[in-house]
């Protein structure tokens, strides 16, 4: 029987953004409200909806909703917390804690995507600690503490361990002594470290975190192939997609189009650095510099200029070049699929790996389509194709996480 996770969330929304990412892999998922039956053959989503409500009745509620479940029937329990702290969080764990009787709890809270990190047992927002953010002044629901410690010593008389972000990153890192842990995090690998850690311990464990926490745990269980982007769009808005997939943990290979076209540097390091990361398992961004930093631009007309080509033979010999670029890292390396930005970047490639054409699937976000190349050695690859100056902050993200999922459309 395949594997069945159980995740208890405080609230409808959160629920939701837990499930999907296993219904994204492949496991059926139904998503219930506390005090139903739990007798689906599906993982398990049951919302509390105690997040706004008081602290000794929000234990009280989720104790409830957990007394008539076998936890036996599951292999992982997650206990999902709001990312900035908001809501009952030590009452809540607690309460799952006691229904569930874990050896080993596991608080990792950190959301690397959406730039929730915890740094020395604090967690922050975009490197703020969150008690000095605008969230610790919300009339509805303040957060009043974001030191993790000291929240869950609120609700524990025995020892809160902490795990600092060296310890976390240590070759030889793991859960010694003692039963409950909170763990530094910055990045998705440190939550897989995390995981695996825990995993490898072998005690019964309480997972505790954000969607983060579902997803890299499900990642480990169920390993998709990574994602490949191929950037060479200069506009600003591509630019600012391309910082935000930096931030949420991307391998950027940055290609310095005018050193290249000087002869100062090889393609192939690069090409070579693209097929590294994603053979390591790392959704991977192959791009020109220019695509970064906008700065940059001139100094490729330049350079372009002094060989004696105008602005339309740069832009050409940039599409071949990426295009030829990119051809060669799936020569070397499996993918989930790839993400195009720029009309003329999306073209260099499928001429370059033979394709005849593509055939549309869908539209995953609107004026930007999910397709299956057509003809060729790569019949079959999905790709997302994007117009460069097109979309929000996070779109080349999204896409890039869309053309993993499994099971198709």
């Amino acid at each position: 029987m395949e594997e069945r996770y159980l995740i208890i969330a405080d609230d409808f929304t959160g629920a939701n953004d837990t499930g999907v990412q296993l219904k994204r892999r492949g496991y059926p998922t139904e998503v219930l409200f506390a005090g139903k039956p739990v007798d689906s053959q599906k993982s398990i989503v049951i919302d509390t909806e105690s997040r706004n409500a008081l602290p000794g009745h929000a234990y009280e509620i989720v104790r409830h909703s957990l007394e008539q479940v076998d936890f036996g029937q599951f292999c992982y329990i997650i206990k999902k917390v709001d990312s900035t702290m908001r809501g009952n969080i030590s009452q809540e764990i607690k309460a799952v804690d006691d229904a569930f009787r874990p050896d080993l709890v596991v608080f990792a809270p950190a959301l690397p995507a959406l730039g929730r990190t915890t740094m020395d047992g604090v967690q922050c927002l975009n490197g703020v600690e969150i008690c000095k953010t605008e969230l610790s002044k919300d009339p509805k629901n303040p957060v009043m503490e974001d030191n993790l410690v000291k929240l869950l010593e609120q609700v524990y008389e025995e020892p809160v361990q902490l795990k600092y972000l060296p310890d976390v990153r240590s070759q030889s890192f793991f859960f010694d002594r003692g039963r409950i842990f909170v763990c530094d995090a910055e990045s998705d690998d440190d939550l897989k470290r995390i995981i695996a850690a825990a995993r490898q311990d072998g005690r019964r464990t309480l997972y505790v975190g954000t969607a983060g926490m579902a997803d890299n745990l499900m990642e480990l269980e169920k390993p998709t192939l990574p994602s490949f982007g191929v950037v060479a769009s200069i506009s600003s808005v591509a630019n600012e997609q391309m910082r935000y997939c930096e931030r949420a943990g991307y391998a950027m290979v940055k290609v310095p189009v005018a050193r290249i076209m000087t002869g100062t540097v090889q393609p192939e390091d690069y090409r070579d650095m693209a097929v590294e990361y994603l053979k390591s398992g790392r959704d991977t961004i192959l791009l020109t510099d220019t695509a970064y930093d906008r700065e940059l631009i001139e100094l490729s007309q330049e350079v372009g200029e002094k060989s004696g080509m105008d602005l339309t033979e740069v832009g050409d010999y940039v599409r071949s070049l990426i295009g030829r670029m990119a051809k060669e890292v799936l020569d070397s390396a499996a993918v989930s699929g790839v993400y195009l930005t720029g009309g003329d970047t999306a073209l260099g490639m499928l001429m370059n790996i033979g394709a005849d054409g593509s055939e549309i699937l869908a539209e995953i976000l609107v004026g930007v389509p999910l397709v299956r190349v057509k003809g060729g050695a790569y019949e079959g690859l999905k790709l997302v194709t994007k117009a460069g100056a097109f979309g929000t902050e996070d779109a080349a993200a999204f896409a890039m996480r869309k053309i993993k999922e499994r099971g198709g459309i």
